[in-house]
Order: structure tokens, then sequence, then C-alpha cells
């Protein structure tokens, strides 16, 4: 008697004709430096993962992403990784491939919550080395196991090189890798003077000591053409800083002026005092004297005690600073004073492009008294018309909200995430006993998953559609400080601080309020026009 043979389809093939067309996937690689072997790894990386997402005809290539000499401590600064997870996030990609959890991420923390986050969103990643895939059951215990594993090797090879070089530096056997500019290397790695370099850096001590402040020095420096260090766009007067107080120009070496904290995510910081520092003296040669070295010292003292210059949150010490943007040529406005000692001294803010080259950015300064009145003048129309602005804009944003089709769709779907989880628990419980076939319950337990994917990502797309809620809140608050200050006669700092993001300033001084809540309100310098007028919804 002929034996039967029942043929069970294939899960790929059930779910090519019972789902989707195709999965779309995509490729991720990363190597941690930038050397030739590395970038041996890094294009082989790239090359395996586009050719073998696009010979699965299951499969949709969604492109490789690929990061070259960045570590995976730490997501920041990782280009492609963070626009993957975008790409993720808009519902562009179902799976991404990567080699293993190190590639993937060497920090616990990042690399289970990224999972967890891609995993809510119905998106999966398969781990090859480790023969993991995310979004079955067993994975996240294994994945806390060896992405703890990952951060612990990290860990002992940062402890590692640590201890290596702190070694040389008392040794005094440390050879730098990149040379300050104005040196170059020789054979042995000793500093050499790079003449053309060391010319510019004696220009710039020359001139601070006669009086010209660091911002007036680097200006000079872009005015003559003057090639940057690491061919940046242009000097800044914070490289100038930094050039000013490096003692490598007197000739002497001092080590570990920056160190690597030594927990994840190791970042680097200044060193204050946290760490000890090696100082070599004249260990090279050297392009200023210890005299004049000193005395840049002394007047950079004296500067930061009399006038406050050059303190860590120079920058950001006013009320108006980073907050005023040209609308020009899109730059920040910086503070300056005018007829300083005379009865009549100001205070202006003038756009940084237009300080520079007046023929790039043709925009004037603004009187900082004339910023405040406006932003009084402003507030105080606000609060008289807040029943006919802020009230029917709430109503609104609530409205769209609330949208009824948008909420019971959202509904159907959490009903349909819960039948669907609820099927998939009870499918496990028929397999644990015995009452199914291993074929059979692959098949089913897939399709289950896979529907459980495109509703979540169903679900995150609606409810980015619906998310309002920031808006609909910084609307609540404003009208509870209109309540609570109501009319303003003098200007209130903290009133400010608390409503507006930032300021945008037109050609014709046209200045405008851009508020927390998603708001522009705009006032012309020293007019009075009606608020409603100029309320235009960000």
């Amino acid at each position: 008697m002929a034996k039967k043979i029942t043929v069970i389809p294939s899960v790929s093939e059930s779910l090519h004709t019972q789902m989707k067309p195709r999965i779309r996937v995509c490729g991720y690689a990363r190597v941690s430096t930038a050397s030739m072997a590395q970038a041996d790894s890094y294009a082989a990386q790239v090359g395996y993962y586009t050719e073998k997402i696009q010979s699965n005809p299951l499969w949709e290539f969604a492109g490789v992403y690929a990061d070259e000499g960045i570590t995976g401590t730490k997501a920041k600064g990782r280009y492609d990784f963070n626009e993957m997870i975008a790409a993720c996030e808009d519902g562009d990609i179902d799976l991404i491939l990567t080699k293993s959890i190190t590639r993937f991420a060497r920090n616990t923390v990042d690399c289970i919550q990224t999972i967890r986050k891609l995993k809510a969103i119905g998106v999966g990643i398969t781990f090859e080395k480790e023969n993991i895939n995310t979004l079955e059951e067993k994975s996240e215990l294994l994945l806390t196991i060896m992405a703890s594993v990952a951060q612990g090797e990290s860990e002992d090879f940062s402890g590692n090189n640590r201890w290596a070089v702190i070694s040389r530096f008392e040794k005094g056997t440390f050879i730098v890798g990149t040379p300050a500019y104005g040196y170059r290397k020789d054979e042995d790695g000793n500093l050499m003077i790079e003449e053309k370099e060391a010319e510019v850096v004696r220009l710039i001590f020359e001139s601070y000591l006669n009086g010209t402040g660091t911002y007036l020095i680097s200006k000079m420096l872009n005015e003559q053409n003057i090639p940057t260090i690491r061919e940046s766009e242009q000097w800044q007067d914070s490289v100038i800083k930094e050039i000013l107080k490096n003692p490598v120009y007197e000739g002497d070496a001092l080590r570990q002026r920056t160190y690597t904290e030594k927990q994840f995510p190791f970042v680097r910081r200044g060193n204050t005092g946290q760490m000890p520092m090696y100082l070599t003296r004249d260990a090279h040669p050297a392009i200023v004297t210890h005299e004049e070295a000193e005395a840049v010292r002394s007047i950079m003292e004296y500067r930061s005690r009399t006038l406050h210059m050059g303190g860590e949150k120079c920058q950001n010490r006013y009320l108006f600073s980073s907050r005023i943007i040209c609308g020009e040529c899109g730059s920040h406005f910086r503070r300056q004073k005018i007829y300083i000692g005379k009865p009549y001294e100001k205070i202006i803010w003038t756009c940084h492009r237009h300080v520079e080259d007046k023929e790039s950015c043709q925009m004037k300064a603004i009187r900082e008294d004339m910023l405040q009145q406006a932003f009084i003048t402003m507030w105080n129309k606000l609060y008289t018309n807040q029943g006919t602005v802020l009230e029917p804009l709430l109503k609104a944003l609530t409205g769209l909200a609330a949208n009824q089709p948008d909420t019971e769709e959202m509904e159907q779907l959490d009903r349909e995430i819960n039948s669907l989880s609820e099927q998939s628990r009870i499918l496990n419980q028929v397999m644990m006993k015995g009452y199914m076939d291993s074929a059979l319950f692959m098949e089913k337990n897939n399709l289950l998953a896979h529907r459980l994917t495109e509703c979540r990502r169903k679900k995150t797309l609606l409810a980015r559609k619906q998310k309002r809620t920031k808006e609909i809140v910084g609307t609540e608050q404003l009208i509870g400080l209109l309540k609570k200050e109501g009319y303003q006669r003098e200007f209130n700092e903290e009133l400010f601080d608390l409503t507006v993001k930032e300021i945008r300033i037109s050609l014709t001084h046209e200045i405008t309020f851009c508020l927390h809540n998603g708001l522009s309100l705009t006032e012309e310098e020293g007019g009075d026009a009606d608020a409603v007028a100029y309320t235009n919804r960000v």
C-alpha cells in the first residue's frame, strides 16, 4: 500500500499568498575604527547584506544602513543607525538584519531599549551570529544576557586601553596621534615645528597680548584667508581661546587634559581636577616663550574675573541669547553695547552674519528695550484677545485630537491586537500539551506574529497622526499664565522665559514671537497693530 504524503507549504509561501507581497528588509553594518582592515570589513558587510536581501524573492530591499569608524557604545553620532530607527518608526522597514549584538550596540541599556521600541511597532531584528529574532518570545532573556556580555567586553577593553595610556603618561613615552596646529611629527613620533602654521600661532599670541580679543583675532584670520585647523570652514573665537590656553606652544606636554569616563557610555569630558594630569616641561621645541604664555594666562584670568568673559556658559548668560533668529539669513543675533559710558548707553542685538559680512546679510541691529516693549505689547494684546485667539485654538486642537473616526479605528486595532495575542497564547498552550504538529504550529504562529506586526504598525502611525497633546498642554498653560499674571506694565523676564521659545526678526523689523505652544504673534517695532491679525499657527 502506497504511503500518503501531505505537503505542508513553507511559512514564507503561506505569508506570500495570505498576507502581503513581500517583507521590507534592511541590513545594518558597523565598524568601530577607520583602519584599512576595518574598511575592508565595512565594505564586505554592506555587499553581503545587499546581495542577501536582493536574492530573496520574499523580501523587498529597504537599503543597507552602515556606520564607519564609529563606536557602538552610544547611539549619538551613529547617523545611519538613527536614520534606520526613524525609517522603522515611519513604517518603511519590517525587518533588520545585522551580524551580531556587538555590531548593533555594546551598551546593554540602549540595546534593549531600542529592541523593545522596535518590537512594540512590529519591527524585528535578526542577529545572525546569535541566531536570534527579536519578535520571538524567548529572545528577551537571551538578548539581555548577550548584550550584558558585549558591554562587559567593551568595558574590559576600555579599561585595558586606559591603563596602557596612563602607563605611557607616567613614563613620558606617550606619542600623540594628531599633533596640535603648528606642529608635525617626525619619523619617531616626536613633535617638530611646522613653521608656516607656527607663524599664525605667534600672530595669535602677539595680537592677544596687544589687547585684541579672541573674536577679532578670528575675524582677522578669516579676512586674511589663512587656512584653518583641520581644514574647517573658518576660524572661531573658541579655537583661538584653545590655542592660547594650550601649554604645548611653550614646549610643555600636558597629558590627560581630557578623560573618558569609566562607565558607559564612555563620555569624554574636560579634566578640571577629576583625574591626575602629567606635565613634562620642555618636552619639544617651543613656538612661544614661557613668559608670553604666562602673560596670556594672566590677561585671560583678569578678563574672566572683572569682565565676566570666557565663562563656560558665556553664550547663554543673557535672556535673549540664542533666541533671536535673523529672518534674512537664519543666523542668531549677538549682544552688543553702544555709546559705552555715555548717559545714553544702549544694548543692541545684531545678526552674527551681518557683523562678519554686511554684504551677505542686510539685517540692521535692534535695541533690547524695543524687544522688551514689543513683548509687553504682544502679551497685553494676547491677554485682551484670549477669548478670540486662544480659546478657539484650544477648542480646535482638542477637537482634532478627539476625532471620532480615528478613535474608533484605534479601539478596533486594540481589540484586534488583544485577540491575536490571546490566540497566540492558546496556540502555545496547545503546542506544549502535544496536541499540534510542530510544522503546523510554526506556520500558524508566524502568521499570527505578522498580523500582530501589521496591527501594531497601524496603531503607531495612527497615534502619531493624533499626537497633539504638547500643543494642547502648552495652550492650556498659556491661558493659565494670562489669567494669573494679567495685564503687564513692565518687562518680566520670568514671564518671557515661560512664554517665548524664540524670536524672529524680519528685514523691516517685524518682531515675531514664537511661543512654546506653537503659536506665532508678530509686532511691528514700536507698532501697535491688532494681535488677532498677526496670529498664525506654526
